[in-house]
């Protein structure tokens, strides 16, 4: 399945790659072919010389590839890399923080029982622990606040004829 996912990843890159073969083809019929003398081969033969060229473009891509994987450049899936985050038990994201913020709200506007109110309490404890504990998360939960505030002051600003 892995694989499946990088190829679909990479469907752009194999797209290009698969244009940029066609592109070497004529490159090398035009200036290839001479340069390398032809790969050895006889001068009536352009086939060999054309598949050489083909593969060779293959062989970088896929090196390249083949590095990122091993480097780890490829990002995983959000299932695959919480699955193996030992934190993700407990520990919060800033787009999670926001969630449970509505979640709590929307819970104290109807008519929370005592049950209720002790899940937001507990919620609230989580957050406010997460983002003690966490200067990135407070950053990003900051950062977040920051720019819905200057979302909504463009917006207005833009409304108002004044941008």
């Amino acid at each position: 399945m892995i694989y499946l996912w990088r190829a679909q990843q990479s469907g752009a890159i194999i797209n290009i790659m698969l244009l940029g073969t066609l592109t070497a083809a004529s490159l090398y019929r035009q200036y290839l072919k001479v340069y390398f003398n032809n790969y050895g081969f006889p001068e009536s033969q352009e086939l060999p010389g054309v598949l050489i060229t083909m593969m060779m473009i293959f062989v970088a891509v896929f090196g390249v590839g083949f590095a990122f994987d091993r480097l780890k450049f490829w990002k995983e899936q959000s299932v695959v890399g919480t699955e193996r985050n030992p934190y993700a038990s407990y520990r919060l994201n800033a787009k999670e923080v926001y969630w449970i913020r509505i979640w709590a709200a929307a819970i104290l506007s109807g008519n929370p029982t005592a049950e209720h109110r002790r899940f937001v309490e507990m919620y609230d404890a989580w957050i406010k622990r997460a983002i003690e504990e966490d200067p990135i998360l407070k950053a990003e939960v900051e950062a977040v606040e920051r720019w819905i505030t200057a979302g909504d002051a463009k917006a207005k600003r833009l409304l108002e004829g004044d941008a």
